[in-house]
């Protein structure tokens, strides 16, 4: 028995179309433990902000580095054995370093001048980037990063206080969009 060209073809569209959604499930689920991690450390942080604003620098310092320092062990460690690291890895690490050197940059140059600016600038781009991301590797990216940069924008301009409003709305987004991606 041969198959028509028109069979053949859905057979091929099927294979391709169940190909693009596993790929961007374990996408998905790569993410996840990294989303919940930034997710406890902007709750960590904007609550310590909130709370103790004079020592917001240190402790914003040291928890983007411990960020960053579990973002590689959290990567490594979730990789399936024998699995090395994709050729674009290395694309990842080197575009968070774009955005934070971003971050920095437009903060000397602007110089908010209170604190609900500096809060909100980088949920914005965190929301932004998320959405971005999203066009390549699934819609629950941009759904997320809508979420985010709408609950940060409401917050900027009608919540007090600010710092607790984002340690809840960005943290607590970031550990649902985390659990929701292991929900597949």
């Amino acid at each position: 028995m041969s198959l028509s060209s028109q069979e053949a073809q859905a057979s091929l569209s099927q294979v391709e179309e169940a190909t693009r959604r596993s790929s961007q499930l374990y996408f998905y689920h790569r993410s996840s433990p990294h989303l919940i991690m930034w997710g406890i450390i902007w709750i960590i942080g904007y609550g310590g902000t909130g709370l103790f604003p004079q020592y917001s620098n240190p402790l914003w310092a040291v928890l983007v580095l411990i960020g960053c320092a579990g973002g590689v062990i959290l990567g490594r460690c979730s990789k399936p054995d024998g699995v090395k690291s994709g050729p674009y890895a290395w694309r990842f690490a080197a575009l968070w370093a774009v955005i934070l050197f971003f971050v920095f940059a437009t903060y000397a140059i602007l110089q908010p001048q209170h604190g609900r600016q500096f809060a909100a600038y980088p949920a914005l781009i965190t929301g932004s980037v998320y959405m971005a991301v999203g066009l390549w590797s699934g819609l629950r990216y941009v759904i997320s990063g809508m979420v985010v940069v709408a609950l940060t924008l409401i917050g900027f301009f009608y919540i007090e206080p600010i710092f607790f409003w984002f340690a809840a709305v960005g943290g607590g987004a970031m550990i649902l969009t985390g659990l929701w991606f292991r929900t597949v």
